[in-house]
């Protein structure tokens, strides 16, 4: 049951993804940046900026966190948190299509969808989920 919840939630994270656009309210950042969010640690690459206002998804029965950034060319990045993993592994996530990958030292599994590419990986009984519509973008973020 737990792990239909948690497959249920990392779909429709991915479906609630439409951001495809710079805003005038984006600083975006002249240097590759260190961020903490949720307790994980991320790089984000010099030229993509927050668009704020992280989605919260508490009222899907899943402590989780996504924030969302952007690049004037239409990049985009994605990082989603989901702090009471509580003990799931990889396999029990494993999404048909997806490929069992290596990441930083972190293992977990890949996919694309919706122009989108997504690394899926636990650490530290947290949950974490990064897109990007670059691959490449993914071994800048995954630290």
């Amino acid at each position: 049951m737990r792990t239909i919840r948690t497959i249920s939630l990392i779909l429709l994270i991915f479906l609630l993804v439409g951001i495809a656009s710079a805003s005038e309210d984006v600083n975006f950042f002249n240097n590759t940046t260190n961020i903490t969010f949720e307790g994980v640690n991320f790089t984000i690459p010099q030229g993509f900026g927050e668009l704020k206002g992280a989605q919260d998804f508490d009222e899907l029965g899943s402590e989780g966190k996504t924030c969302f950034y952007i690049n004037e060319a239409g990049g985009e990045i994605q990082i989603t948190v989901i702090s009471d993993w509580m003990g799931l592994n990889l396999d029990e996530l494993y999404k048909d299509g997806a490929q069992k990958t290596k990441i930083n030292g972190h293992e977990g599994w890949n996919y694309t969808y919706n122009n989108m590419t997504y690394f899926g990986y636990v650490e530290n009984d947290i949950g974490v989920l990064v897109g990007a519509t670059n691959q490449t973008r993914l071994f800048e973020v995954v630290l």
